[in-house]
């Protein structure tokens, strides 16, 4: 029997979920970092974890009922402890706010984006082309589909996601001789990384063909561009870690789709949302030896 108080508890928990999504995500991203050893500005970086793994349990949440998005996003969890360049951290999680922009109109959301998507674009353009040049080509086919979009309010769009991007070129350009060089990534073979990637964009397809008929085509070629540019510009790792999570949910589909074992679903969601205490338990376990 529920009592008053966890009623209480439960009403403010799905009232304020991104503020406690983010807050969970932040603090455990913080005490795995801690336990890794990083201390004091080295930690500056845990509340950036904390924002893209909300837009992550937003992402999961658009396909899949509440659980089973945040057993999702607690899977992605696991990889905290393995990042370690803050300006591909970044440039990650601004591509994972894009990519949920992008996915809530093929889902039927909005009828275009909002002005404030834009700024967001060009605010992620403009900071991958400072810190990753590279992965800035993740935004070229994707800021033609936003545009398309918009085209009956073109000049306001354009002009703001100009806007957007011209402010990181600006603070740069004001404190270029203040700021630290980035951190070099690794970048990923070609052919090593092709097939992967392949079997990443068929499996997340399938999470994109449950937007509307109208318009998921499209942006399904726009993300596959996207994404297949960057096999040929040889990126690091993270610029492909936003596939991988849209793969998961093409996963998910499919399980929830040919599963016949509702027990064996509902284990793995457990074992999912036991993934960041796990994690931390490991870290803690493997620096402490």
């Amino acid at each position: 029997m529920v009592t008053a108080q966890q009623s209480k508890v439960s009403l403010f928990l799905k009232q304020h979920e991104q503020w406690s999504a983010w807050a969970f995500f932040t603090v455990m991203s913080g005490l795995v970092m801690y336990c890794m050893g990083l201390r004091g500005m080295q930690l500056l970086h845990v509340p950036l974890l904390g924002i893209m793994l909300l837009y992550v349990l937003k992402i999961c949440a658009m396909y899949l009922r509440r659980s089973t998005a945040w057993a999702l996003t607690c899977l992605c969890f696991a990889i905290t402890p393995f990042y370690q360049a803050p300006a591909a951290e970044l440039c990650m999680c601004l591509q994972v706010v894009t990519l949920c922009h992008v996915l809530g109109w093929v889902r039927g959301r909005r009828q275009v984006f909002c002005q404030r998507h834009f700024v967001v674009l060009g605010l992620a353009a403009g900071l991958t082309l400072l810190l990753l040049p590279k992965a800035a080509v993740f935004y070229a086919p994707v800021a033609l589909l936003m545009l398309w979009v918009n085209r009956r309010a073109l000049v306001g769009a354009v002009a703001r996601a100009l806007a957007g991007g011209a402010l990181p070129l600006a603070l740069y350009a004001g404190a270029r001789d203040f700021m630290p060089v980035p951190a070099a990534v690794p970048c990923l073979p070609l052919w090593g990384v092709a097939g992967g990637v392949l079997l990443l964009l068929a499996l997340a397809a399938m999470a994109v063909r449950k937007g509307r008929p109208e318009r998921w085509p499209v942006a399904l070629l726009a993300l596959v561009i996207a994404w297949g540019s960057g096999v040929w510009m040889t990126v690091s790792w993270p610029y492909f870690l936003p596939l991988a999570i849209l793969a998961l949910v093409g996963v998910a589909l499919l399980l929830h789709k040919f599963c016949v074992h509702r027990r064996a679903l509902y284990f793995l969601r457990a074992l999912g949302l036991l993934i960041p205490f796990v994690t931390l338990i490991a870290v803690l376990l493997y620096h402490s030896l």
